[in-house]
């Protein structure tokens, strides 16, 4: 029955996915660009499986704008970290 349910949420996703894989030992990685949070809930909810595994979701950024990002907080912190005077 679980089978059937992941087969229909596939079915149902994988279009939303750029990357959908199962590991040989269980489990699965799925990269997707989502917006909305709410959505992204739905598509977790949804997964047969989601109560029984654990879900681990880690956004990511372009390197170039977590560079630039990662130099304006060190920027700032050295700029912190200057006497006042």
């Amino acid at each position: 029955m679980l089978m059937g349910a992941l087969g229909q949420w596939v079915e149902n996703y994988s279009k939303r996915f750029s990357t959908l894989e199962f590991f040989v030992i269980g489990g699965g990685l799925v990269l997707a660009d989502i917006d909305d949070s709410a959505e992204l809930n739905r598509i977790v909810a949804e997964n047969p499986f989601t109560p029984f595994m654990d879900v681990e979701i880690m956004p990511v950024v372009e390197p170039g704008t977590a560079m630039a990002t990662y130099g304006e907080v060190a920027a700032a912190f050295a700029g912190a970290a200057q006497p006042s005077g």
